[in-house]
């Protein structure tokens, strides 16, 4: 989505609460590193332990292999000014990088051989897009969540780490300027083999406290003109 949402005080209280708790049992410790970017980061993907992918404005990419000893960073050629607000590393050599914009600025690129190289798989034509966060089953199979457009999501999937295919038909109708949160990839959310996990929000300054429900609930609640302003969860069951 293209604004920023404010936390519900209820749940930012709750949140806090629990911080405070684990943080009575449990302090981690903080070791600064170079990421070799003054560039803000938005997105964090790790690997395993030595693996980490990171993103941010200005096209940029960091790595590490070494487990934060140091960072390789970089610039996509062609993204200097693209914000890449999502990241999803799958090796030393393989990653996916989303960018968030209007229309033409929502992209997906991909490397193979540790960031030497980036290839453009998506570009957005509707000039009303805009792209908020992907989420990943396996290497190969991934969802793309965007913000509604003339009452539908525009979302994509792939299924052999290529190819991008429109799966809006698959989902329930949006509300009026429905949209995700956009800058940590952090709006979608995929588990076990086929189920996708998002969260549209229409209503700003709110956090929904509610239960995952399924994509049939999901539907009927968006029917429902008392539930219409309330945000929530919704899942997608893909074949």
């Amino acid at each position: 989505m293209k604004v920023w949402l404010a936390i519900f005080p209820i749940a930012a209280f709750a949140t806090l609460s629990v911080a405070q708790e684990f943080s009575k049992t449990h302090q981690p410790k903080l070791t600064p590193q170079n990421s070799g970017t003054a560039n803000r980061l938005q997105a964090v993907s790790p690997v395993n332990a030595d693996v980490v992918w990171a993103s941010g404005l200005g096209g940029t990419f960091v790595v590490t292999t070494d487990a934060g000893e140091t960072w390789k960073a970089g610039v996509v050629p062609g993204a200097e000014t693209l914000q890449f607000r999502d990241v999803q590393g799958v090796s030393r050599k393989v990653a996916y990088l989303l960018s968030s914009g209007t229309g033409a600025d929502s992209r997906i690129y991909k490397t193979e051989d540790g960031g030497e190289t980036w290839t453009m798989q998506f570009q957005a034509t509707n000039p009303n897009d805009f792209y908020d966060c992907f989420a990943f089953w396996t290497p190969k199979r991934g969802i793309l969540q965007g913000d509604s457009v003339n009452g539908r999501f525009p979302d994509l999937r792939t299924t052999d780490g290529v190819m991008w295919e429109d799966i809006s038909n698959n989902l329930p109708p949006a509300l009026p300027s429905e949209g995700s949160f956009a800058a940590s990839g952090t709006c979608v959310a995929t588990q076990g083999a086929r189920n996708a996990w998002q969260w549209p929000s229409v209503t700003l300054g709110m956090v929904s406290l509610a239960a995952a429900i399924s994509w049939e609930a999901a539907r009927r609640r968006w029917q429902n003109p008392a539930m219409a302003a309330r945000p929530g969860f919704s899942r997608i069951r893909l074949p």
